[in-house]
């Protein structure tokens, strides 16, 4: 019974780790009116938060998926903006810009 649980306690540890993570199919499911319970039922609790008069902002960290993964950027930062209490805009923080 020890020899099973040796080898069922890794797998059962990673699998919870990953199940707490926010994924970018996650994020597609933001849409534009929504209020700050339904993204958070979406995609959990934000990491910060920036308050401004009448509007608010999340910020989270989503994993890539598998394939567009490299090994200094397993993640992107991603912002939703709320003005009234609603979803105004949303989307990456670290996309370049052209120019």
């Amino acid at each position: 019974m020890k020899r099973l649980l040796k080898r069922i306690a890794p797998v059962v540890l990673a699998a919870g780790l990953l199940a707490g993570c926010v994924t970018s199919s996650n994020v597609d499911q933001v849409r534009a009116g929504m209020s700050p319970d339904q993204v958070q039922t979406i995609l959990g609790e934000p990491e910060t938060v920036a308050h401004a008069p009448g509007a608010q902002c999340s910020y989270y960290t989503v994993l890539k998926d598998f394939w567009s993964r490299t090994p200094w950027t397993l993640s992107n930062r991603y912002y939703v903006c709320y003005d009234d209490g609603k979803v105004k805009s949303f989307g990456r923080t670290d996309v370049p810009t052209s120019g």
